[in-house]
């Protein structure tokens, strides 16, 4: 039962590693992005701060007793340096993932016969401000992430788009 527990675990904090690791690397060259900031947000601290305990978890795996004492302490030493500089590279991954999300400022039109909708974004980058602008064709793709293309709105068929031009995330002040 311990020897099954030992290897769920394990397997389970290897599939984190490589989740994570193709969260940080790949997956941000795909022009996908999460439908909601909160859940980026949520998603980007768990893998981050999960990273290091799932190395460290991989220990219940590498340490057998079978090994010898010096195989053990270099299996402890090296993950253990591994979860450690995980910990020190979480400082600068926290302000390169922790902020960020593109959020709508307006909602310029809707399509009328599919579900897509395309609006005007600002980069929001919290105390830092605002990074950029986009004006993005958004569809939706499965529940959580969505696929946003840009587009130029003077060359929309209009007869295929109704103006709907709401008011985003992004409350201005009214004077």
């Amino acid at each position: 039962m311990i020897k099954t527990t030992k290897k769920i675990i394990f397997w389970i904090a290897i599939a984190f590693i490589v989740l994570t690791v193709f969260s940080l690397t790949i997956g941000q060259r795909l022009p996908y992005e999460f439908a909601d900031y909160k859940l980026q947000q949520g998603f980007y601290d768990t893998i981050i701060q999960g990273l290091p305990i799932a190395f460290l978890l991989t220990l219940l795996w590498t340490i057998k007793r079978e090994n010898t004492k010096g195989k053990n302490w270099i299996f402890l030493g090296f993950t253990v340096l591994i979860s450690g500089l995980c910990f020190v590279g979480e400082l600068f991954l926290i302000f390169s993932f922790g902020f960020g999300f593109w959020t709508t400022e307006t909602t310029l039109y809707r399509h009328k016969t599919e579900n897509k909708v395309i609006k005007e974004q600002r980069y929001d980058i919290g105390a830092f401000g605002y990074g950029g602008r986009r004006i993005v064709e958004i569809k939706p793709v499965l529940k959580f992430w969505i696929l946003p293309t840009p587009i130029d709105t003077v060359t929309i068929n209009k007869n295929e788009w109704e103006l709907t031009n709401l008011q985003g995330d992004i409350n201005f002040p009214s004077n």
